[in-house]
């Protein structure tokens, strides 16, 4: 059995389907055995250009994109662990551009989608979840990342630069031609109470990593 297999059945299959079952925390990780690098990962916030990079520079057997699962960070003492965050109104207002407006991602009757393209309305909804266990695309962002055991964590805001110092951490070739969809970087006009409203619900995000950024 080849090292990469090896590490495939030590690293993913356990997790998946043994450590998840005691785990107090879950997370969305992407395995790449060729770089030993753990990523994060944290949607709506470049997940699709990133998982592009470590795709195309791995062989199939060298990288996994893994559901929400448990791990055990003392098997990964010598894995680069990275993640990326973004501002929590932007990562937002992203997320409901994208799930509700063009698409019915979260399966509203037709009444109820319709309502949900105020964003007020869909505010409201969301605020009645658990923002650490609920959809990936909903959840905060600290409960995406295991902040005790990261090495860098990157901003969407100053993506390409902070990509490239993963890829020059990790060795992996970084290819200027990957860009975020442009729509992403476009400004969002958003209420003042709407704004306030969305920072509310993610004031952890807030403090963790945008403080200089809160509405006060």
């Amino acid at each position: 059995m080849s090292p990469i297999t090896l590490d495939k059945l030590r690293h993913f299959y356990f997790n998946k389907y043994v450590v998840s079952l005691f785990a107090r925390k879950r997370y969305y990780l992407s395995y790449s055995f060729k770089y030993e690098a753990l990523w994060f990962r944290n949607y709506k916030v470049g997940t699709r250009t990133i998982d592009k990079h470590l795709k195309m520079n791995s062989e199939p057997t060298e990288y996994i994109y893994s559901s929400n699962v448990g791990y055990n960070p003392k098997q990964y003492e010598g894995y680069f662990k990275f993640a990326f965050v973004r501002n929590p109104v932007d990562r937002f207002i992203s997320g409901w551009k994208d799930k509700v407006i063009n698409q019915n991602y979260f399966g509203f009757d037709q009444e109820t989608h319709n309502s949900m393209k105020d964003l007020k309305n869909f505010i409201k909804w969301v605020g009645q979840m658990d923002l650490e266990n609920c959809d990936e695309h909903l959840r905060a962002q600290y409960s995406l990342i295991d902040l005790n055991n990261i090495d860098f964590i990157g901003r969407f805001e100053n993506f390409e630069q902070d990509l490239r110092i993963v890829a020059d951490k990790i060795g992996m070739p970084y290819d200027e031609n990957l860009h975020l969809n442009s729509s992403g970087k476009k400004p969002l006009e958003i209420s003042l109470d709407n704004r306030k409203a969305i920072q509310k619900l993610y004031r952890k995000d807030y403090r963790i990593f945008y403080p200089k950024d809160m509405i006060r």
